[in-house]
């Protein structure tokens, strides 16, 4: 048997050893992102709006799950209730109650609709990866869903912002404004931080939009 030459081998290996480092090279993330992650109806896109006000002439990309998570289907509304009640691949809610009595409608999620999820998150991270400065509006309804994000946004400079409010405030804003039925921010208000670290809490109930736009201006400033 024929032997190969020893500067064939080597130009294999150097060859294989260049392809790897250019399919492993890291990211780059050029754009700025900050997360806003807090439940319904806590005055995320009054925020988002406020900030890109502040901010101008630089643009600031407002996204959210509200717009990144569309679907052919009605707001979530009393009036609407029977078109959201029957489970589906996409999503659906589900009517029940606590131990105090108080209504409780939850958000559940099928293969579909997961998808989405995940792929909302690419889309976001793919703003800034492409140079965007974008201010999210999320609603961590799954920890999970939330792990993935941070995993996608590792090589962007984020911020990761809470926005608190108390419960009674926020059911008082869910019986006002009618856009979703009273119960649904019940659902996720305890479990929508997880056990995750922010950079800033915000309080939507003591700050107007335009003060807790200027505290995130802040924070960015602050860290660079």
């Amino acid at each position: 048997m024929k032997k190969i030459p020893f500067y064939f081998i080597l130009f294999i290996a150097t060859l294989s050893l260049a392809l790897y480092f250019i399919g492993h090279k890291e990211e780059t993330c050029s754009g700025t992102v900050i997360v806003l992650n807090g439940p319904s109806g806590s005055g995320k896109s009054s925020i988002q709006k406020a900030f890109q006000n502040l901010m101008m002439p630089n643009l600031w990309i407002k996204v959210g799950i509200d717009n990144l998570f569309d679907l052919p289907m009605p707001d979530i509304t009393p009036e609407n209730m029977e078109v959201w009640q029957s489970p589906n691949p996409i999503r659906w809610v589900e009517t029940t109650t606590d131990e105090e009595g108080h209504q409780v409608i939850s958000l559940f999620v099928g293969e579909q609709g997961l998808k989405v999820a995940y792929a909302m998150n690419s889309a976001i991270a793919a703003y800034a990866k492409n140079g965007n400065h974008v201010i999210v509006d999320y609603i961590a309804y799954d920890q999970k869903w939330f792990d993935d994000l941070r995993i996608k946004l590792a090589p962007c400079k984020t911020y990761y912002v809470a926005v608190d409010i108390p419960l009674e405030v926020l059911e008082d804003r869910e019986r006002a404004r009618g856009t979703s039925p009273s119960g649904h921010a019940r659902s996720h208000y305890f479990t929508v931080y997880g056990d995750k670290s922010y950079d800033l809490r915000v309080n939507s109930q003591k700050n107007s939009p335009e003060e807790i736009a200027q505290q995130i201006k802040d924070l960015i400033q602050g860290s660079k």
